[in-house]
């Protein structure tokens, strides 16, 4: 059974940011209704806000961000997409404060870089090393492999892994004196619901990205993806318009939004911090219908002929 609608994809508005803690969201949306998943949940230990992150132990992050993820695997179309940037941690403290700037051993002079700068100023949480004797993996100093562990507990939980991009930063953020590399990556995980997916296949996606970060006018957020992210996990999907749904459960300030409706798909929002969700409505409804390349690009996707989508088609949504 289908329903059609255009402007609603279950019970939330299309193309809004809807506020509110994104596991109790989802379990409303409709079976098989998002085409594509993109986001960036919080790293652990590395907010202050509410939601996900703040965990004391590790593996409770492992296990709350399994269960999200596992919610969303009824909710994709058989065809659909996941992708999901997450970083790493080692299981030491974060103990920044303002003042430590002043042993800073930063920057070109290594005198510390400028006072605003993020690596000083971004919120972290007050987090402390997990230390569990037993598990020798929960041992001070050790890279903690959370984004690995995610990937082997999403796999057990159905889906099916199908390849890992690795975002090279043009601008990475500095480090200080550390003995190990200084890390200039972050990885990029795709899924998908079965093996017959939807995936651009010419010209092929490649598994390096380099672009920059990217600063962002209005409120601030200090762990966003630039905009080229999202905007190559929905290009990689190889057809846009208005019936392909783009879900980022975690929108913090909307970027993946801003990238869906300038390719001219339908996009939805989750996010638990009431100030983002104003703020990112408010980004998201400035992309104006002229900056939709929906008539080309989506003739060039669906091959321009008779079947070819027109952007005033409905947005179905299959249950």
């Amino acid at each position: 059974m289908s329903d059609v609608v255009t402007n609603v994809i279950g019970p939330y508005r299309a193309n809004s940011v809807v506020e509110g803690d994104c596991l109790e969201l989802a379990r409303d949306l409709p079976p098989s209704s998002i085409d594509i998943v993109v986001t960036s949940p919080p790293y652990w230990g590395q907010r202050t806000s509410l939601g996900n992150g703040v965990e004391n132990d590790p593996r409770q992050y492992v296990v709350a961000m399994s269960r999200i993820f596992s919610v969303l695997l009824e909710k994709l179309k058989p065809e659909g997409l996941l992708w999901i940037n997450i970083g790493d941690v080692y299981n030491t403290p974060v103990n920044w404060r303002m003042d430590d700037r002043a042993y800073s051993t930063l920057g070109a002079d290594r005198h510390g870089l400028s006072p605003d700068n993020s690596a000083y100023t971004k919120p972290r949480a007050k987090r402390k090393a997990f230390i569990d004797k037993s598990i020798p993996w929960l041992t001070y100093g050790n890279l903690l492999a959370l984004p690995y562990r995610l990937v082997v507990a999403l796999c057990d939980e159905g889906y099916l892994f199908r390849g890992e991009v690795i975002w090279r930063k043009r601008n990475p953020m500095p480090e200080g004196r550390c003995r190990r590399p200084h890390r200039g990556h972050e990885p990029i995980y795709l899924f998908a619901k079965q093996e017959k997916h939807a995936f651009r296949t010419q010209p092929p996606v490649k598994s390096v990205w380099e672009f920059a970060n990217e600063k962002i006018n209005g409120k601030a957020h200090f762990s966003r993806f630039p905009e080229e992210l999202p905007t190559r996990c929905i290009d990689a999907y190889g057809i846009r318009g208005p019936e392909i749904v783009v879900l980022d459960p975690f929108s913090g300030s909307g970027t993946s939004g801003i990238a869906a409706r300038k390719m001219g798909c339908t996009y939805l929002g989750f996010e638990i911090d009431p100030e983002q969700v104003a703020a990112s409505n408010e980004r998201i409804g400035f992309v104006a219908d002229s900056d939709n390349p929906v008539g080309e690009e989506v003739a060039r996707c669906a091959g321009g002929g008779p079947d070819a989508l027109d952007p005033d088609d409905k947005i179905r949504i299959d249950g």
